[in-house]
């Protein structure tokens, strides 16, 4: 599953040294300035050719040293920017993508899948009778539900090319970049390894849409979120249970 990656912002920009390499190279050149302003030539003796070649020195390498101690000073700022924005795109509890993540790459994934001639696929997931599970067993055992929900769309998806967020209190999307076809896939794999793991016998409702290029991210979003509820009402839920080890 892909990992969730800050977007692209000013604090990316490379550093711009140049201005401060000229300020080095103009304030390495004071001392052999002063003397030609001094004496009108630059003709001077070794001991002030010495020293001005020292100051010279000195003025470069106090410049290098700022060149380097701003550079390190971005490299932590950006750090610290990235790992802000990526803790706005993540879901807290199951670790997943949140809204907001799902919103940017769905535009991304859209695009990339328009300009590369790709299938794009989503499936919309929602835990059934959650609130029964809270109801019966307390909140932290919907906290496991939930989170159980995120490990194994994160087991069952393949590594760098899809993608899962949480939208809702018990809602779940995948971002497939397959076909109808290599989505149902996932949907098997997903939905048996969830009952294999749920700690009370809980199920999913799903609902998959292929896109077909025209529709936006948001008419995408509510198609398959339709589906899922379809789907939800048209099933038999039976009343959620410990499972037994």
């Amino acid at each position: 599953m892909s990992r969730i990656e800050p977007s692209a912002s000013l604090s990316r920009q490379p550093l711009r040294t140049s201005p401060l390499v000229f300020a080095a190279l103009a304030l390495a050149l004071v001392p052999w300035l002063a003397s030609w302003w001094e004496t009108g030539s630059l003709a001077i003796s070794p001991r002030e050719a010495w020293s001005s070649t020292i100051a010279s020195t000195l003025a470069i390498g106090f410049a290098v040293w700022v060149i380097v101690l701003l550079g390190r000073e971005r490299l932590a700022a950006r750090q610290h920017l990235d790992d802000l924005e990526a803790l706005t795109l993540t879901d807290p509890l199951t670790g997943l993508g949140n809204r907001r993540a799902l919103e940017r790459d769905l535009a991304r994934a859209m695009l990339r899948s328009r300009r590369l001639d790709h299938p794009l696929t989503l499936l919309y997931m929602d835990v059934d009778d959650l609130k029964v599970v809270n109801d019966r067993f307390g909140h932290a055992a919907g906290d496991e539900t939930l989170r159980v929900v995120g490990n194994v769309a994160r087991s069952c998806s393949r590594e760098g090319t899809d993608s899962g967020y949480r939208v809702g209190g018990d809602e779940f999307v995948l971002i497939v970049l397959a076909d109808r076809e290599g989505a149902d896939v996932l949907i098997r794999r997903v939905q048996q390894g969830f009952r294999g793991r749920s700690p009370y016998e809980s199920s999913l409702s799903t609902g998959v849409v292929e896109w077909d290029g025209a529709r936006s991210a948001g008419e995408l979003i509510n198609e398959a979120d339709a589906l899922m509820y379809q789907n939800k009402h048209m099933g038999r839920r039976a009343e959620p249970r410990v499972r037994r080890a």
